[in-house]
């Protein structure tokens, strides 16, 4: 476990599931977590901008309608875990990284969220995976070459070929083929975005 501090962002308008939510996450064991609690969108939005959490737990029907999509392409780093109030359409909650429901014990909970936000390392014992090296997992499935990688994440062609050998050795996934498995499995990636 790392002394670092994990930032969660709780977008939900409903006090009840907020609050009980944001002392589920700060009391579990083992865990260095600062939560920021959020009513509206217009805060979310003016968190987001200032602040750079690792995971925003969400209702998907948050001010009406939560424009996932939207904050992907903003923030791409971030995961993005759905608040489950009701049952959720299959569609929707393949749109984010993780599901939590209201009915989830602590246990269950405290294991969604330890997995995101890589406080452990894998039941395997293989070292996790960065965000960063996640990013570069996801342009590689999409088709984009070492360089337009490095251009896309203004990072050099050496930084991302340490990156890319980095996620091989952790991973022990040495061709693309086992990638895009890796990538589809742990949605890092949609099918539609996988360049064949």
């Amino acid at each position: 476990m790392t002394d670092e501090k994990t930032h969660v962002i709780i977008a939900e308008s409903s006090p009840i599931v907020s609050v009980g939510l944001s002392n589920i996450l700060q009391q579990l064991p083992h865990s260095n977590i600062h939560v920021t609690e959020l009513k509206t969108p217009s805060a979310l939005m003016e968190c987001l901008k200032s602040e750079h959490p690792e995971i925003l737990v969400v209702n998907p029907y948050f001010g009406g309608y939560f424009n996932i999509s939207g904050i992907r392409e903003a923030y791409p780093e971030i995961k993005i875990v759905a608040i489950e109030t009701a049952r959720l359409d299959k569609a929707l909650r393949e749109q984010y990284n993780e599901t939590i429901s209201i009915v989830d014990d602590i246990e269950t909970i405290s294991s969604k969220i330890r997995n995101l936000a890589q406080m452990e390392e894998a039941a395997d014992g293989k070292e996790p995976l960065s965000t960063r090296e996640k990013e570069i997992i996801s342009l590689v499935v999409k088709g984009l070459t070492n360089k337009e990688i490095a251009e896309k994440l203004f990072l050099s062609i050496h930084t991302v070929l340490t990156h890319r050998r980095n996620i091989a050795r952790k991973l022990e996934i040495h061709s693309a083929t086992g990638l895009t498995i890796y990538a589809i499995v742990n949605k890092l990636v949609d099918l539609s975005e996988i360049k064949i």
